[in-house]
């Protein structure tokens, strides 16, 4: 026909087919749902490293409390300790 030239070229090659559209929006979603199972599995890793050192932090604070508390009883002691002595 008169002013359309074809090139040899068919149009349908230029433009993906339905079909090729739906395989790359299901690649696209899978690789999305792969990244966010390894996002997931990442933020477990996390939060499993985070309550491990937040029962290490309990621990240390309630032996630190122990110690304290061992102090305030020795202080004690030798405060009373030494006022027999002075009153002797």
């Amino acid at each position: 026909m008169a002013g359309q030239e074809n090139n040899g070229k068919n149009e349908d090659t230029l433009t993906p087919t339905n079909n090729e559209g739906e395989i790359n929006e299901e690649t696209d979603c899978t690789n999305i749902s792969e990244e966010y199972e390894l996002l997931d599995t990442k933020l477990d890793e996390l939060n499993s490293a985070l309550d491990f050192l937040e029962q290490k932090n309990d621990d240390i604070h309630a032996k630190l409390k122990e110690l304290l508390q061992s102090n305030i009883e020795i202080r004690e002691e030798m405060k009373n300790e030494n006022a027999e002595l002075n009153s002797k």
